[in-house]
């Protein structure tokens, strides 16, 4: 049985405003009059027009599907499973905070990797969570989650959730699916894993091919943001269990996804060429970047994502060369944590291969 928060293990919350395509399956026909929802009349504001044309500022001034349903079958048939089985949010980062209110109590203990994504400890500690952090396991040319450590702790602790991104952020490490196996049986049976998973359409070797379908008591999260291109519009989901999925649609906010972001989301699932052509120029950038690093005496760390990582000996020098770049107007990333702020990611792109960025990464 999943083990919801207390105040939602036996309270079913009713959603009352369930939207125009709930309202149409019930009655099973289409609604052609929308005049219950107190929306607009349909006169579009000249400068949205030039803005964005008629489609999109017609989808501004319409409430969106709050369920997402043509986003959820589309993201359903890509990964096996079933539409009730896929939850659509306003990005990962969203949907990090939802699982943890969905299995978070005040006081709780949850466990992750020491400097891993940070927006996790930010949406845990904002629920009133502690968190307890595994260190990574380094080395030369090394960083990558310790799955042992994490199970063991998460035993120790009897933490209601265990967190791992994977490819790792920002490291770029990535665990293969028997390796998530073996994690997600390590664990107690009823820690939830929550498994994000926001750089896995960069993992394209067959070898590399994600654990299939949905996971016992696990929360697998996804992202448009990457491989899609659409950070800014905000779209990610979440693969788990229909019992998960229909307690996380009681408590999250039901129109966040605008359907201006559900209209963009669902073009780019139908034309799937772009995400993989994307996807292979991405990876050709990240192959010719660590060249480039490599011939300039830096060794990135082995990455399955669309970034490498760079470990220098101590965070004073990375820190010495990020302010270097900054005041260039060049913002690479330096993780916040104590544990990581030795290292410097930074986005494969045209340019990261400018020779003087390259040169001040060098150092």
């Amino acid at each position: 049985m999943t083990r919801f928060a207390r105040h939602l293990d036996h309270h079913p919350i009713v959603n009352p405003f369930p939207g125009i395509v709930n309202l149409e399956t019930a009655l099973g026909r289409p609604i052609t009059a929308r005049i219950g929802s107190n929306e607009s009349i349909p006169m579009p504001a000249p400068a949205l027009l030039q803005l964005f044309g008629t489609a999109a500022t017609e989808l501004a001034r319409l409430y969106p599907d709050p369920y997402a349903h043509a986003l959820r079958e589309r993201a359903a048939a890509l990964n096996r499973v079933k539409p009730a089985e896929v939850l659509f949010d306003t990005g990962a980062d969203s949907l990090i905070l939802l699982t943890l209110r969905l299995f978070g109590n005040v006081g709780d203990t949850v466990v992750a990797s020491a400097g891993t994504y940070p927006t996790f400890r930010y949406f845990a500690e904002g629920c009133g969570l502690h968190v307890d952090e595994v260190p990574y396991r380094a080395g030369e040319g090394l960083l990558e989650p310790d799955l042992g450590a994490l199970a063991a702790r998460a035993h120790e602790l009897r933490a209601p959730l265990v967190y791992l991104a994977n490819p790792d952020n920002p490291g770029g490490h990535y665990y293969r699916a028997a390796e998530i196996a073996t994690l997600r049986a390590a664990l107690p049976v009823d820690t939830v894993l929550l498994l994000d998973e926001a750089y896995v359409d960069f993992c394209t070797d067959p070898a590399d091919a994600p654990p299939h379908g949905v996971l016992p008591n696990t929360v697998r999260l996804r992202t448009l943001s990457k491989a899609y291109a659409l950070a800014g519009l905000r779209v990610g989901y979440a693969i788990a269990s229909a019992d998960i999925v229909a307690k996380a649609d009681q408590i999250r906010p039901q129109y966040a996804l605008s359907a201006l972001a559900q209209a963009a989301a669902q073009a780019l699932f139908d034309t799937p060429d772009y995400a993989r052509d994307l996807v292979d120029e991405t990876l050709a950038l990240r192959e010719k970047l660590a060249a480039a690093l490599r011939a300039h005496g830096r060794a990135p760390l082995p990455s399955h994502t669309n970034f490498v990582a760079l470990a220098y000996p101590d965070a004073a020098a990375a820190e010495r060369i990020q302010r270097s770049l900054l005041a260039d107007g060049v913002a690479v990333h330096r993780p916040p944590h104590p544990a990581l702020k030795h290292l410097l990611r930074v986005t494969a792109h045209p340019q990261a291969l400018d020779p003087a960025v390259l040169a001040a990464l060098a150092g």
